[in-house]
C-alpha cells in the first residue's frame, strides 16, 4: 500500500470512526476510571494486610498504586476534554495547558511503571515455580522491595525524552488546539476559540524530527513491544511448567497409592509440594497467567501500532490520532479490572476482602477465621 493510499484510508475510515466514538469516550472513560480507582484502592487495602504479606502481593500492591494514580489523573482530563462538563471553562487557557503537560508526563510515567511491575511479577512467579529451592533467597522481601523501588525510580528516566518533546505555545484566538494526550501520544479534542477571546495556549510536539523518531522507538519498542514479547515468553513458560507440575503430581499421587512405606509417602508429598500446597501454588500461577494475558490483550495492539508509527512517522499525524482514544480505553481497562480477576481466582483475596469489609461495614463478624497469605 502506498503512503497516499494509507493516508486516504486513515483520513476517511479513521476520522469517521473517531468522530463517532469520541462523543462517548469521555463518559465511558470516567465511569471506568471511577470503578478502577475504587477497585485499586480495595486492592491496596487487601494486599497490604499483614496476613497477606508476601513478595507476590508486594508487587501487586505496587502495581495497584501505579494503576490508581493513572486513573485518578485521567478523570479530570476526560471530563474536561471529552465531555460537556465544565465546557463553559476555557479549554485553551494557560492553566489548562499546564495541566495537559503534567498529565502527559505523569500518566505515561506511571503507566510505564505498571508495565514493568507486571514483568517483574511474571519473573518472580517463574522463579518461584522453576527454582523453588532458591526462591526464598532470590525473591525475598528485601529484594522485592528494592526491585519495586527501582521500577519507580528508573521508569521516569526511561520516559525522559517525552518530557522534552512537548512545549506550551501561545497562539492567536481561533487557532485549532492540538493538545497532546500522553498515554497514546494522541491528539485531544479540537476546539476553536471565539473571535474576541484571549490568546490560546496549546501543547505542541517538538519540530526536532530526530527527537520525535527516538520517542516513537522508545515508546513502541522499549515501553510496549519488549515488555509484550518478554511477557509472552514468560506466560508460555509458566503454562508449560504448570502442565509439567500437574503431570508430575498425578504420577506422584498414583505412586503414593501403592506405596506402603510412610517415609516414602512423606517424601513424595514433599516433592510434589503436598496436595494442598501444590493446589494453592497452581491457583496463584493461573491467576497471574490470566493477569499477563489481560495485559497482552490491552498492550500488544498499542505496541504494534506504535511500531508502525515509528517505522512511518507521518502516520502519527494521520492514523495514530484517529484511534488514540480507543488505545487509551484499552490501557484503562487493563488497569481497572485486576480486582475482578483477583476476586474470581484467589480464595485468599476473597477471604481477606470479606474480613476487611466486615470491619468497615456493619456486618456480623465470624469468629476464629484464619486467612493464609498468598505466597510467592
Amino acid at each position: 500500500m502506498s503512503s497516499g493510499e494509507g493516508d486516504g484510508y486513515c483520513l476517511q475510515g479513521g476520522k469517521a470512526f473517531q468522530r463517532v466514538y469520541v462523543q462517548a469516550h469521555g463518559y465511558i472513560a470516567v465511569l471506568l476510571c471511577l470503578f478502577g480507582s475504587a477497585a485499586n484502592s480495595v486492592n491496596i487495602a487487601v494486599l497490604s494486610r499483614k496476613e497477606m504479606t508476601s513478595s507476590t502481593n508486594s508487587i501487586l500492591t505496587g502495581l495497584a498504586v501505579a494503576d490508581l494514580l493513572v486513573m485518578i489523573d485521567y478523570i479530570p482530563f476526560a471530563l474536561h476534554m471529552y465531555t460537556k462538563i465544565g465546557s463553559e471553562l476555557n479549554r485553551n487557557s494557560y492553566g489548562w495547558a499546564v495541566f495537559i503537560y503534567f498529565h502527559s508526563i505523569f500518566s505515561q510515567t506511571f503507566h510505564t511503571i505498571s508495565i514493568w511491575l507486571t514483568i517483574m511479577l511474571a519473573v518472580w512467579r517463574y522463579i518461584a515455580i522453576k527454582f523453588p529451592q532458591r526462591n526464598r533467597t532470590l525473591c525475598n522481601k528485601q529484594n522485592t522491595n528494592v526491585a519495586i523501588m527501582l521500577a519507580y525510580a528508573v521508569c521516569p528516566i526511561l520516559c525522559l525524552p517525552i518530557y522534552f518533546a512537548m512545549n506550551i505555545q501561545e497562539r492567536p484566538p481561533g487557532v485549532v488546539n492540538d493538545t497532546t494526550n500522553n498515554m497514546t501520544m494522541e491528539q485531544g479534542n479540537t476546539t476553536s476559540a471565539p473571535a474576541n477571546s484571549e490568546p490560546m495556549y496549546v501543547i505542541a510536539m517538538t519540530n526536532n524530527n530526530d527527537l520525535l523518531t527516538a520517542i516513537f522507538w522508545i515508546y513502541s519498542v522499549f515501553i510496549k513491544l519488549i515488555p509484550c514479547v518478554v511477557l509472552s515468553i514468560l506466560s508460555v513458560l509458566l503454562i508449560l511448567k504448570m502442565k509439567s507440575s500437574d503431570r508430575r503430581r498425578q504420577k506422584l499421587l498414583k505412586k503414593s497409592t501403592i506405596t506402603t512405606n510412610e517415609g516414602e509417602k512423606a517424601q513424595l508429598n514433599d516433592e510434589g509440594g503436598g496436595k494442598r500446597g501444590g493446589g494453592r501454588t497452581d491457583r496463584t500461577t493461573r491467576m497471574l497467567v490470566a493477569l499477563l494475558g489481560l495485559f497482552l490483550a490491552t498492550e500488544l495492539p498499542q505496541a504494534l501500532f506504535g511500531l508502525l508509527t515509528a517505522i512511518a512517522p507521518h502516520l502519527f499525524q494521520i492514523c495514530y490520532y484517529a484511534f488514540g482514544e480507543v488505545m487509551d480505553l484499552m490501557a484503562l481497562v487493563g488497569s481497572a479490572v485486576n480486582f475482578v480477576l483477583y476476586c474470581s481466582m484467589s480464595r485468599q483475596f476473597r477471604s481477606t476482602f470479606n474480613r476487611l469489609a466486615r470491619k468497615v461495614l456493619p456486618l456480623p463478624q465470624r469468629q476464629g477465621e484464619q486467612v493464609p497469605a498468598l505466597k510467592a
